[in-house]
């Protein structure tokens, strides 16, 4: 019988928990942040898992998950992670280890969007990406444009339905957790799937952080925009940023990485490929112009569920 563990205690952990004894995989041990009695590295040690479940939120610079993945990877141990920060300010220690490592559900929820970017073998070709990284925020958006309820309103329910990121007690702060998240799935994307020498941390952008009276702008026309995500390696992305400002980098790697609320119009190409409600999506022109073709893959976004099926597909791949 497989054997793995769980770091984590939150819905996350409890949804593997129920998935992995379905599938008759034996919890070996879950362990806490604020675990009491035998270290994490001892436990690993003695009970030799065939894999670690990293689940839990990022509520510091994601110091905690980088130092659980590196005692995962001193033993040999594959390690499959939905935490972001890790990978975010800590991918220069990191990524020589990322065979050892599931991290597709750090960034698109259920689509493991980072897979299908790198199964586009994209080296050497003039592309353009442009993505929808934060489920939360596009239901937002999304339900502003569709269905007359107010911002307050929608807020209320990402609260109800477990969307938000921790930390969240109103509209103003639900929205702003959202953004830094955006930042950390923004580096977790380049550095996991991009980069080739240079590697980023969020540090490097500019702070994109609505205001209250942004907050009432985006009551009024939220419903209009989306925030989308991109990159470039042949030019920059056109962009009129709304409601506060946008964050973006140039010539990282040779990629021009800009991020934003963009507006929706009957004319935009933004049509074609945004998802619906907690949805995420990743939209790929390839070649000068889109010579070589548009590729769109979007799923579920936001969630325990897609998190969870996220992981599990990692660790069947790293644990065949």
């Amino acid at each position: 019988m497989k054997k793995v563990a769980i770091i984590g205690r939150g819905a996350i952990a409890e949804h593997l928990s129920a998935r992995l004894e379905l599938m008759d995989i034996d919890i070996c041990f879950s362990y806490t942040r604020s675990h009491i009695g035998i270290p994490f590295g001892d436990l690993i040690a003695h009970e030799r898992p065939q894999a670690v479940f990293l689940a839990i939120s990022t509520l510091d610079r994601g110091q905690a998950a980088r130092d659980y993945i590196l005692k995962c990877v001193e033993y040999g141990i594959p390690v499959i992670t939905c935490e972001k920060g890790a990978l975010a300010y800590h991918a220069e220690v990191l990524k020589p280890h990322l065979s050892k490592i599931g991290f597709s559900a750090t960034v698109g929820g259920g689509t493991r969007m980072l897979k299908y970017v790198v199964d586009r073998h994209l080296v050497g070709k003039k592309v353009e990406i442009h993505a929808v990284i934060n489920g939360t925020l596009n239901f937002i958006f999304d339900e502003l444009r569709h269905s007359g309820r107010s911002i307050g309103e929608v807020c209320n329910e990402v609260f109800k339905s477990g969307y938000a990121e921790p930390g969240a007690n109103d509209s103003l702060s639900l929205i702003n957790g959202e953004l830094k998240d955006v930042r950390m799935k923004t580096c977790d994307f380049f550095n996991t799937v991009l980069a080739t020498e240079r590697l980023i941390t969020p540090d490097e952008f500019g702070l994109l952080k609505l205001t209250d009276d942004d907050l009432e702008n985006l009551s009024e026309e939220g419903g209009d925009y989306r925030l989308v995500v991109s990159f470039s390696n042949h030019k920059s992305v056109k962009d009129h940023p709304r409601f506060g400002r946008q964050f973006g980098l140039h010539s990282v790697d040779g990629w021009h990485i800009t991020g934003s609320f963009r507006q929706i119009t009957q004319a935009s190409q933004l049509l074609s490929w945004l998802p619906g409600g907690v949805g995420n999506a990743v939209h790929i022109i390839e070649g000068e112009l889109g010579s070589g073709g548009k590729y769109t893959l979007s799923g579920p976004g936001a969630g325990h569920e897609p998190t969870t099926s996220a992981m599990l597909a990692d660790f069947e791949e790293l644990c065949v």
